[in-house]
C-alpha cells in the first residue's frame, strides 16, 4: 500500500482498538470542565431540557456530564466494549441515558430529532463526508453542533513537553500526540454548507493525578498500545516513572489541559 493508504488503515485499526480497554479508558482518561457545556449552551441559546445526540461517545465522559445538567442525552457509539462501560456507568449514576450500538455516518435516530449533536475526542475519527450530512439531518431548526476535545497543554508545562519528546523516540513521527492548533475539523464541519461554525474557543483547566494514574492514561492511547512492541512498552512505562519523579517527586502530577471547542449552527439553507 502507498504511505497514506497505510496510515489510513492504520488509524481505523486504532478507531476500533479502544473496546479492548474499555474499562482502563474511561477509568484514566480526563473529563472536561463544566466552563465548555456552559459555552454551549450560551452560544446556542440551549434549553434547560436540551435533546442532544454525543457522537463516538465512548464510554460517556461527555454524555454523562451533559446528562447531570438535566439534557436529554442519547450516547451513539460504534464500539460494544465502550458501550457496555457507558451503560453501567450511567446506570449506577441513575443518568436516564440511552445508549445506542451505532455510527456517527448512520446514527438510526429520526430527522431533526435534535437540539445539539456532540463529538468529544471523536470526530477525527468519523468519515465526515458521511458523518456531517447525518449530524445536519438530526439536528432541528436552529439548533446546532459542536465538536471539542482535551489537548495537553505542552506549551505550559516542561513535564509535558519533554513526556511528548520521551515518546516520539518510540512512535513513528506522524503517531506523535504532539500540541496542534492548526486543525481541519472547522472546515470538515463547515463543508457542504450544514453548518455555519464558530472561530475556535480554547478553554484551559488543570487536571491532578497520582503519578500511577498519569503513567496508566498514557497507555491508553491507542498509538502506544498499537504501535510500541511490548519490551518497548516496558521500557517506556519505567521511563516516564523517572521523568515524573524528576519533576514531582513522590507529588501529585499536575497535567494542564486545552479544551479546544468548535460549535456549529445548523444552517438554514
Amino acid at each position: 500500500m502507498a504511505g497514506n493508504e497505510v496510515i489510513a488503515a492504520q488509524m481505523r485499526e486504532r478507531s476500533r482498538s479502544f473496546d479492548a480497554w474499555a474499562l482502563e479508558y474511561d477509568r484514566y482518561r480526563p473529563t472536561y470542565p463544566q466552563a465548555l457545556f456552559d459555552y454551549v449552551a450560551a452560544r446556542l441559546a440551549l434549553p434547560t431540557d436540551a435533546h442532544v445526540a454525543d457522537l463516538g461517545s465512548g464510554t460517556g465522559k461527555a454524555a454523562r456530564q451533559m446528562a447531570r445538567r438535566g439534557w436529554q442525552v442519547t450516547a451513539i457509539e460504534p464500539g460494544e466494549g465502550m458501550l457496555e462501560v457507558l451503560r453501567a456507568r450511567a446506570a449506577a449514576e441513575g443518568l436516564p441515558i440511552e445508549a445506542r450500538l451505532a455510527s456517527a455516518e448512520d446514527t438510526g435516530l429520526p430527522g431533526a430529532s435534535v437540539d445539539l449533536v456532540t463529538a468529544g475526542q471523536a470526530f477525527h475519527w468519523f468519515d465526515k463526508s458521511r458523518a456531517v450530512p447525518e449530524m445536519a439531518r438530526i439536528v432541528r431548526p436552529g439548533g446546532g453542533a459542536a465538536i471539542f476535545w482535551n489537548g495537553r497543554a505542552d506549551d505550559r508545562s516542561p513535564f509535558l513537553a519533554e513526556y511528548t519528546e520521551l515518546t516520539a523516540r518510540y512512535l513513528p513521527e506522524h503517531h506523535v500526540d504532539r500540541q496542534v492548533r492548526d486543525s481541519k475539523a472547522p472546515g470538515e464541519l463547515a463543508a457542504g454548507s450544514w453548518f455555519e461554525v464558530d472561530e475556535r474557543v480554547e478553554l484551559p483547566w488543570e487536571r491532578r493525578m497520582r503519578p500511577d494514574e498519569f503513567v496508566e492514561m498514557m497507555f491508553t492511547s491507542s498509538q502506544i498500545r498499537l504501535f510500541i512492541e511490548p519490551d518497548d512498552q516496558s521500557r517506556l512505562r519505567e521511563e516516564i516513572g523517572a521523568l515524573i519523579h524528576a519533576h514531582f517527586d513522590d507529588a501529585d502530577v499536575l497535567v494542564p489541559y486545552d479544551v479546544d471547542v468548535y460549535v456549529g449552527r445548523r444552517s438554514s439553507a
